[in-house]
């Protein structure tokens, strides 16, 4: 499966800390948040900077830990999809060997052909139901995300005078960006530093 991109399944995503132990951990691995260090880019002082948007991924806490929340819940999914693959598909071959041997009375053919298809229904529910559930919740928890970031982005700027932030990553607009504009060192401990306020807005997903 992959991240944040399973079943829709997309891209995963979006971490935070669920016990002492995971804040522990986090404490030592998240940077103290430090000014960027912008230029002016044209006479009129306008001040632009961008962000890696690949390096949230890694970098901003809250949303690896909802990647991994929802890549969990899609290879759980998976893992029972194959264990119904498998468990009908030894049923089929049975029922094929029978009918090939005719060793068996039409009556445990017909309770061998009901299991076959109460297993396939089970199938096709689990598919339906939870497969579409996971579907729309990644959904959510990415749109929520991207608009805890955005908004997280703006009191960014405004705390440090930048005009505009752009996104810089794979299949945007931007096509070359001076490193000097680069701030996504300074924006990821941002949002690591606004963390808690965006768990506790989404809920404290687990």
């Amino acid at each position: 499966m992959n991240k944040l991109t399973f079943l829709a399944l997309s891209s995963a995503l979006f971490l935070g800390l669920s016990s002492c132990g995971d804040k522990e951990k986090t404490d030592k691995t998240v940077s103290e948040e430090k000014a960027p260090n912008i230029k002016p880019v044209d006479p009129n002082k306008l001040r632009i900077a961008y962000y890696y948007s690949d390096s949230l991924r890694e970098g901003f806490a809250f949303y690896k830990k909802e990647d991994d929340r929802i890549t969990k819940k899609g290879e759980s999914l998976q893992n029972q999809m194959m264990s119904m693959e498998r468990s009908i598909q030894t049923l089929g071959e049975r029922y094929q060997k029978y009918m090939q041997e005719g060793t068996v009375t039409p009556d445990e053919i017909q309770r061998l052909e009901t299991e076959i298809n109460r297993k396939r229904e089970q199938y096709v529910s689990l598919q339906s139901n939870q497969g579409v559930a996971l579907e729309k919740e990644t959904q959510e928890t990415l749109t929520a995300l991207s608009k805890k970031i955005e908004a997280a982005g703006k009191k960014y700027c405004q705390k440090y005078g930048i005009d505009m932030l752009l996104i810089h990553g794979p299949g945007g607009q931007i096509n070359y960006v001076d490193e000097k504009m680069n701030v996504t060192k300074s924006f990821i401990d941002f949002l690591n530093a606004e963390q808690a306020k965006m768990e506790a807005d989404m809920g404290g997903k687990k």
